[in-house]
Order: C-alpha cells, then structure tokens, then sequence
C-alpha cells in the first residue's frame, strides 16, 4: 500500500472532524497576562482591566498611623511633718513651724528645761514668755533685736522670725499622736520622732481655760490628753509659728 500524501492526509482530518462536529477553523487563544503585568491593553489581561499599563483593578493602601500618646504619673509622696534641717519642723497638713528641740537643759531649746505660764497668777508673764519667748523672737539675750529703733525692720529672731508664740491648745493637739510606739510607756512621748526629743510629760498651750483664769490648757505627750492646770506650775513648752 502506498504511502498517504500530504494532502490526503489533510482530506482524511477535515472528514474525521466533521463526522465529531469539531469546527474546521480551531482559533488560537494567546495566553492572557495575571494582575500586576504590565499590559498596553484591557484584551491582554486575564482580568480584563488594564489600569495605568499594569493589569488588574488598582489596590488603594490606606496608611493608618496610631499615636499612642503616653502619660507620664509621678506620684509623689508628701510627709506630713518635715525635719526643715534647721531647728523647726514644717507641718504639711496644718502649714504650721514648729520649734524643734534638742537634748539637755539649760540652753534655748533644750527639751528638759520648764517654764511657768505666769507669775502674777493671771497673766502671760511668767518665765515661758518673759525668757522662753522673749529670747526666741530677739530679746536682749537672744540672737537680735527684731525690731529696729524706728520700728521700721525687723532682724534677728530664731530663724530670723520675730513671731514665735506658744501655741493653742487646739494647734497643740494637732501633734499629739497615740499611734507612736513608745506612748504612754516608760520616757516614750506621744509625738513625732521628726519633732526631736520631747519630754513624756506637760506642755503649755496659750489658751487660758474659760472656766478659771488662774488655769492654762495643756497637753501630757506622756498619757496622750489636754487638760488644764494652773498657770503657776512648771511644764515644758515648745513654740510655733504662722496659723492664727
């Protein structure tokens, strides 16, 4: 048997895809480009969309920056009653200065030394104002003069203040403090360690009791209590300044 030619060949494809029903003319797909390709033209993507020569539907980024604004909280803690480093001590709570005492007797602010409150039986003119006092605020035996001969400067004084007093017994309370260890026992006083040694015993306030003028308030840094005695006795006292 010969050999089929060419052209016989092609005849016997042509009838082989009529008898399945397949068209003659078979069109040829190009292959089509992804999204991200470059392209010239919407037929040459898969996609059909060819946006600013890259095929497929532009992506919009939205940029979002967070600003975490971060607040920066000290929190401080405030003593109620400062060692001001130079013989007083500053309450926080009252805005009071208190005079801060130190060991011994027989010096301005030594912690064994008493005072009456008046000498005469009635008035403030007993040891605690006439030297205690007088001396604080500039006497002649204290540390200047606080007020000049014309009376227009004032100098000298403890801590170059020319106000010190002895303190209400309401002021007077306001330090008194139950809650430390040693109160009530032993030498122990009531009182802040801050304020320096303390006699456990009575101080003088300024306020003279309303029911008897022979008799001054005054506060026992040893039982924790305000009471009134005459003004006669001998207790100890400390001074204060600014308040009322």
């Amino acid at each position: 048997m010969s050999p089929l030619t060419r052209g016989e060949l092609a005849a016997m494809l042509a009838a082989l895809m009529l008898t399945l029903g397949v068209p003659r003319e078979v069109t040829a797909h190009r292959l089509c480009k992804a999204d991200g390709a470059r392209c010239k033209t919407n037929q040459s993507c898969c996609s059909g969309i060819c946006t600013a020569l890259v095929c497929g539907t532009p992506t919009t980024t939205t940029s979002s920056t967070t600003t975490t604004s971060t607040t920066s909280s000290t929190t401080t803690t405030t003593l109620r009653f400062v060692d001001n480093g130079d013989g007083t001590v500053t309450d926080n709570q009252t805005g009071l200065q208190w005079e801060q005492k130190v060991a011994g007797s027989s010096c301005l602010h030594c912690v064994n030394d008493t005072y009456i409150w008046s000498s005469s039986g009635t008035a403030p003119d007993g040891t605690a104002f006439t030297s205690f006092l007088a001396t604080l605020n500039g006497g002649a035996t204290g540390v200047g003069n606080c007020t000049s001969g014309d009376g227009s400067t004032q100098t000298g004084g403890f801590n170059n203040h020319c106000d010190w007093r002895l303190p209400t017994i309401a002021e007077l309370q306001t330090i008194l403090d139950t809650s430390q260890g040693q109160c009530g026992a032993g030498s122990g006083a009531c009182i802040d360690p801050t304020f320096g040694p303390t006699g456990a015993s009575r101080y003088w306030s300024s306020t003279t009791s309303a029911s008897n003028p022979f008799n001054a308030w005054f506060v026992s840094f040893f039982g924790g209590f305000a009471s009134s005695d005459i003004k006669t006795d001998n207790f100890f006292v400390r001074a204060v300044r600014g308040g009322s």
